[in-house]
This record gives C-alpha cells, structure tokens and sequence, in this order.
C-alpha cells in the first residue's frame, strides 16, 4: 500500500499516536516529507507503481525511505545518532500501523535497516540510486517468514558483520556500565569524509573504569598509496569495519583489556571483490599478576576455539605472544590471549566458517574479561602500587604507537585520531633506568613478559 494511502487509512487512535510522535518532535515534520515525498517521486519514475507490490522495488524504495529520512533530519541536527533513531522510530511506527502480513513486515523491517545503514556507512545522496539499484539486482525472492529469516541471514557477509558488531558494542558497553556502577558510556557518532564512519563510546573517571572505549567504525573508498603497498596490491577501493575496544581500570589489581574484531574487502573498478578476510583477537595486560585470572582469560579464549577447531588456540594464542610483542623493550605488552588475521577462504573454511568464529570470539569477551573485573576491583592499593600501573601504561603507549597495525593502519587512511588515539590510557609515566626490587610482585610480573607461558595445557 502506498505511504500516503496508508496515512489516509489510520482510525483516529492510529492517527494520534502518529501525530504524537511529530508533536515530540516538530523540526522532523518538513524533513521527514520531503524525504517521503522524493522516495516516492524517485521510485514512480524508476519503477513506475510497482514499488506499492511486494516486489524488490518495494524494498528499493524502503532503504530509500530510510536513508533520505536520515540523510535530511541531519542536515538540520547534525547529529548522526538522532537523525537515525527518528529514521528507525518513524519507518517502524508506519510497519506497526500498516495491515501488512508477517513476511511483508519482516522484509520491510530488514529493507528500513539496510537504507540506515548505508546512512551510517557515509553514502552520499548523489550515489544512493545507483548503490541501491546495485543491490537490488542481488535481491533474493522470499514466500515464507521461514524463507525470510534465512534471507535475512544471506546477508552480504560486510552487512552482515557490521550488523553483528553493532549489537556487540550494545551488549559490551550495557554490561560495563553495571561493573562499574556509576559512570556511563558517552556516545560520538561521526563520518568520514572519504567515505563511511562510526559510533565511538567512550567511558571515564568511574568507580571502576578510568578510561575506556569500545568503538564500533565502517569505513570504505580508495585505498591510500601508502596501504596499497603495504597490502602489495595496486589501485583498488576498499571496505573495512570492525570494532576495536580497550578499557583502563583505575586499580592496578585489576588488568587493562584489548580486543579486536574485524572485517576487511578489497575491490577492482568495477567493483568486483578480488579479496576479502577477517581480523582480531583479545588479550589481558595486568600491572599485578593474578595466575588464576590468566588462567580464566585463556580458558575461555580456549573453549571459543574449540568450538571451531582444536588447532586455533594454540595457533593464535602463539600469534598473539608474537604480535604484541614490544620489540625494543624486549619483552611482551601483556599475558596475551588470541590473535588471528586473514581469515579467508580456504579447502577446508568457508568465509561462513570464519564468520562464525570470529563472532564465538567476540560472543566470549565478557565471560573472559568480567569476572576477573568483579574479582580485582574492591582489592586495595597503595600509591606505589598506582606508580608501577603508570610506568607499566607507558610501555602500553609505546607499542601502540610505534607497532601496532590498526593504530597506522587508521593514521594512514584519515581515520578518526580521536577514536584511534582512545586506546592510550590517561596517566603515564616514563622513568629512566627503572627496574623493580628483586624478589616482588613487580619483578614476578616481568619475568613472565620476558617470557612468554602456557597458561593452560593444550
């Protein structure tokens, strides 16, 4: 049914819960017009009356719908965040009062999803037509809620792993404001001018957390000189997203956390995908090492593995003591943990397969990193203590800025430096010639960087 003969058909409840929602928010009305009003001009001049049938015009003008609302409510608020939460708000409250079926409802939900999220990916207006008209040629035809269920979970593996990274950030940044039980995540949601963006949550000065962020980022466009030849490829487009995470306790009982979760393509000029790969891992940095707290992280980074194949843990946990390895300190950045980058299709693993691991991965953060939070957090600290945290937070400073892939790999294609540079904690010092006393818990930590150890029997 066209929009506005739907609109003609509300009963009066309908038609004041509709004008309740504008009534909250009346700089929406003209914006949210205008972008129903050119959704519907494009789409009678593209598809004729065919995008009112259940068809993939339909779902052509719904991503349009959504995007344009989107796209026309920030131009006057600025604000990446509300003008999607109003797309979300309005497109669903017109699915909620329509008389379509279920399948219809389902398909028109998942369609207003992937218009906002070409919003959030940096789209331009000017390319929205051609972008969706290319997509709409990979449409599947579903019949049944079954059908569009598994239709849904065909995603193209970038939609859909975006889609997954989304409502992890949700579930991780949820779970670490009830730990820390006062401070709360504040959210900057940004574009970058090139192509694509984010939404960066950052959390500091809590009873727990004194700095920390969990970012989320979907970034595309040509890819920069300098990374073609790192990648050893010539003039090719790239997109890449993935959510990158780091959180700096305030007591150094209890240990800074990273992790890492990626996904990466590569395109020719006519835009077919030539290569295509996933990335992360996670990993512990304690200032005061606690065996059973490396023990725990490791055996639930283990059984994410085993899950998938025996060989991955000790794979990537022996990757992980490689990478984070600071190279002129001679010792390693932390205990480690999971490391693993170009996944990519093989005899024996599809991208399916991959997909599926990375997110075993990220599905376990929480119940490596939470418990040893709740354990460590209320243990008391001296200044000394606090000293040795700061010195050993400078070590983390400089792997990240000399070593780290993600921290160049962000510098080098204009990615966001606020949100790159979150991952440095907020106080640090640099000692000369500092060395522990023989004998403490200092040194004993030391050792072990010096040299890396099975945490658990494989």
């Amino acid at each position: 049914m066209a929009i506005w003969a739907r609109i003609k058909n509300l009963n009066f409840k309908q038609f004041f819960v509709l004008a309740q929602h504008f009534t909250l928010h009346p700089t929406y009305i003209i914006p949210t017009y205008k972008a129903t009003q050119k959704s519907v001009s494009i789409c009678n001049h593209l598809f004729g009356k065919s995008h009112h049938k259940d068809n993939k015009t339909n779902a052509f003008r719904h991503a349009l719908w959504n995007f344009l609302i989107a796209q026309y409510c920030f131009r006057g608020n600025n604000s990446v965040k509300k003008s999607l939460e109003w797309a979300r708000k309005i497109t669903h409250l017109h699915e909620q009062l329509s008389p379509n079926e279920k399948l219809a409802k389902i398909m028109d939900l998942h369609n207003n999803q992937q218009g906002r999220n070409l919003f959030l990916q940096g789209i331009t207006e000017e390319n929205i037509v051609a972008v969706l008209q290319q997509e709409m040629k990979k449409a599947l035809k579903v019949s049944t809620p079954n059908e569009a269920k598994k239709a849904t979970q065909q995603l193209k593996m970038k939609d859909k792993f975006y889609n997954y990274i989304q409502d992890l950030q949700d579930r991780i940044t949820q779970k670490l404001e009830e730990v820390d039980g006062e401070a709360k995540f504040h959210e900057d949601i940004w574009k970058r001018e090139e192509g694509g963006g984010g939404k960066t949550r950052v959390i500091g000065n809590g009873n727990v957390f004194e700095k920390g962020g969990v970012n989320i980022s979907a970034v595309h466009g040509p890819l920069a000189p300098a990374m073609q030849k790192y990648f050893n490829v010539g003039d090719v487009n790239f997109f890449a997203c993935g959510l990158s995470l780091v959180i700096h306790p305030k007591n150094p009982k209890v240990p800074t956390v990273h992790a890492n979760w990626r996904y990466f393509e590569m395109y020719d000029k006519q835009g077919n995908t030539v290569d295509q790969w996933f990335g992360g891992g996670q990993d512990l940095t304690p200032y005061y090492l606690f065996d059973e707290d490396a023990q725990h992280f490791h055996e639930i980074s283990k059984s994410a593995c085993d899950k998938h194949d025996k060989s991955f843990y000790p794979e990537y946990k022996k990757k992980c003591d490689e990478y984070f390895w600071n190279a002129h300190r001679n010792e390693a950045r932390g205990i480690g943990g999971l490391f693993f980058d170009h996944l990519k299709v093989s005899e024996e693993k599809s991208m399916q397969d991959w997909y599926n691991f990375v997110t075993e991965v990220g599905d376990s953060f929480l119940e490596a990193y939470v418990p040893i939070v709740e354990k460590r957090k209320t243990l008391s600290f001296t200044e000394e203590n606090r000293t040795w945290q700061e010195i050993r937070r400078g070590r983390y400073v400089e792997f990240n800025l000399v070593h780290d892939k993600g921290t160049l790999f962000g510098l080098k294609t204009n990615g966001r430096i606020e949100s790159i540079l979150m991952s440095l904690p907020p106080h640090v010092q640099w000692v000369y010639d500092h060395h522990p006393e023989t004998g403490s818990e200092e040194e004993k930590l030391l050792k072990v960087l010096e040299k890396p150890k099975d945490w658990i029997k494989v």
